[in-house]
């Protein structure tokens, strides 16, 4: 088989392969999350193995009763008071939306049929229910038998992650291996920082707006926390949006702990999440993410809202990081094209 064949061959194989996990990505779910998990408590687990000298599944197993015991004990804390502020909120929405269709009938004629439409399908949607709070974690966990996949994939992966990629090297030709090794490890220091950033991001996100709405005594802080923390997937627009609907959650409640009015109530918060935004951008950002991903802001939030379109909220989470794999790609392409035209010149 010539070299231009083999190419070909693995072009072939390697469409084929993308075309069928595109057309079962739905199933993929639990594997992908395992795998996200996997990069995320690696390096916990290396250096467990390599520096404490544990056994390598002894610190996975570590890790998963230490996970558990701390979703279990941050669950006992938070569920009652999310369903409490969702259930809030969905009153609050309620008597919102009854307020406002009094107001339509002062619009103009030509504009009153969009508004009702627009308030009778927010008023229908199931955005503000409380089943809509559980549907922000991952559907690898709604099911008994998603769960298990996904705690089987993700020991698997933790555990034999290094052999799975010195196995499947063996299937790379002599010629091709050094490189495909070089390249392998780039994506995957990408693919672990990334994800490892963006959730210390959300964590910290989440928990600075918590303490900060808390104490002006916001109404939802822990609703508009984890919103908030979330946003931080989206740059730009999703900081921004949840800036806002905070703000206008205090222009229409105001806040209990302190006597503000309403006004100043959205300003104090909108200084707030400013403020947290500049500290994240000069002080957290660059030390957690750094220049992991490579990337132009904009061809980061293309890949965001290109990823969710294409495969909803896991799409959010694994837009950027493919975009940069296929800067890595595209690279590695590059200098090699600039390398043989040299060297056709040199000659």
């Amino acid at each position: 088989m010539t070299i231009r064949l083999r190419t070909a061959f693995f072009i072939f194989i390697g469409l084929v392969t993308l075309s069928f996990l595109y057309i079962e990505r739905a199933i993929l779910i639990p594997f992908i999350l395992a795998a996200i998990f996997a990069y995320i408590f690696n390096p916990i687990v290396n250096f467990a193995s390599h520096k404490v000298k544990l056994p390598r599944s002894l610190s996975i197993l570590i890790i998963y009763a230490l996970i558990i015991t701390g979703i279990i004990i941050l669950g006992s804390i938070s569920t009652r008071q999310i369903l409490q502020e969702s259930t809030e909120l969905r009153r609050f929405s309620s008597s919102f939306i009854a307020t406002l269709q009094e107001q339509v009938n002062l619009l103009p004629s030509w504009l009153k049929p969009e508004v009702k439409d627009l308030l009778s399908s927010f008023e229908k949607s199931r955005f503000l229910s409380s089943s809509s709070i559980i549907t922000l974690f991952p559907r690898a966990v709604s099911g008994v038998f998603s769960l298990l996949v996904f705690l089987f994939s993700a020991f698997y992966f933790l555990k034999e992650g290094r052999r799975i990629f010195d196995r499947a090297l063996r299937y790379i030709p002599n010629d091709y291996k050094i490189e495909v090794e070089i390249l392998t490890r780039k994506i995957n220091s990408v693919f672990g920082g990334y994800l490892r950033g963006i959730l210390l991001l959300i964590l910290i996100v989440a928990l600075a707006t918590y303490v900060s709405l808390a104490i002006l005594g916001v109404r939802f802080a822990l609703i508009l926390a984890i919103f908030s923390g979330f946003a931080e997937i989206i740059p730009f627009i999703g900081p921004i949006s949840a800036g806002a609907v905070a703000a206008i959650v205090v222009l229409l409640n105001g806040t209990s702990n302190f006597p503000l009015t309403p006004i100043q109530g959205a300003i104090v918060v909108a200084i707030i999440y400013f403020v947290i935004r500049q500290i994240q951008d000069y002080l957290i950002t660059p030390q957690i993410m750094g220049k992991i991903v490579g990337l132009h802001p904009v061809v980061i939030l293309f890949s965001v809202l290109a990823g969710e379109h294409l495969w909803g909220p896991m799409g959010f989470i694994l837009g950027v990081p493919v975009a940069a794999t296929i800067r890595i790609l595209l690279e590695f392409y590059l200098d090699k094209v600039n390398e043989k035209t040299y060297s056709a010149k040199q000659s």
